[in-house]
């Protein structure tokens, strides 16, 4: 059915086979993670110490290119790496902030469980293959990374150009890649999380893309979906998706990657 998405209540196994045969267009778990946490998790990450921005990567041939949308990130992503030697800094520094980060999150909310630790033992348990944080370069990755968009006056950027996202270098072979955000700060007007029902890029072409290219005027009408405080929603990054405009105030959440191996097993990073 094209354009259907799940609701639920909970994370279930047969809900993540139909998003990744492509039966399904998103699985959106209401109420995921708890509101008082969310809402002191909101206040440590806006204020957080190694916020930096988090561009989006374009690969054009040999060169990438990396956009500013708005979007800060406490933590260090994987897409900083991209073109650079293993023994580089980049490598360097992704790798040793990549637990850091996720123990600084997960000590700021003990006694309670992180929202994106509840997620990934979740997913672990009830996906038959097993889920683990991703080790591309035979490290542990970074998984769970939150993103903070505080700058309102660029998010009409991300709006106007939708994106696919992708491994730019083809570390390790996956049968598909998708996405899991879990919404701690969500926009009180606009911040909706706008998807494209078409076929999605294949897995193994890299992502090349035109800054300048209309998406909007090949792509069929889109499908919103309105995400509120603690939602949990997951999607096929594979094909086109983008964020809606908001006009004031900051949207929060915490994000991963999930990509399916050859052998059924799902890795998370960033």
């Amino acid at each position: 059915m094209r354009n259907e998405i799940i609701v639920s209540d909970s994370l279930q196994a047969q809900d993540l086979r139909r998003l990744f045969s492509g039966e399904a267009l998103a699985i959106h778990i209401k109420k995921y993670a708890d509101a008082d946490l969310s809402n002191a998790l909101s206040d440590f990450l806006i204020s957080h110490e190694s916020l930096e921005c988090y561009p989006h990567d374009i690969k054009k041939g040999d060169e990438f290119v990396y956009i500013d949308y708005g979007v800060d990130r406490a933590g260090i992503s994987y897409n900083t790496t991209f073109g650079k030697s293993k023994d580089s800094d980049c490598y360097k520094r992704y790798f040793d902030n990549a637990l850091a980060t996720m123990r600084n999150v997960r000590e700021f909310c003990a006694p309670l469980l992180a929202p994106f630790d509840r997620f990934r033992l979740e997913l672990d348990e009830i996906w038959p293959a097993g889920a683990s944080i991703a080790n591309f370069e035979g490290k542990k990755m970074h998984a769970g990374m939150a993103r903070v968009m505080k700058r309102p006056e660029l998010s009409a950027l991300g709006e106007k150009q939708p994106h696919v996202d992708g491994l730019q270098e083809q570390s390790v072979i996956l049968q598909g890649q998708f996405a899991v955000n879990i919404y701690i700060k969500p926009a009180a007007q606009g911040g909706e999380l706008e998807l494209w029902d078409v076929p999605p890029l294949p897995i193994t072409a890299l992502v090349e893309e035109d800054s300048e290219y209309d998406w909007r005027g090949d792509l069929p009408d889109s499908v919103l979906i309105k995400p509120e405080q603690g939602d949990l929603i997951i999607i096929n990054t594979r094909k086109p998706h983008t964020i809606r405009r908001f006009p004031d105030d900051c949207r929060i959440s915490l994000q991963s990657f999930i990509g399916v191996l050859e052998n059924d097993h799902l890795m998370l990073w960033n």
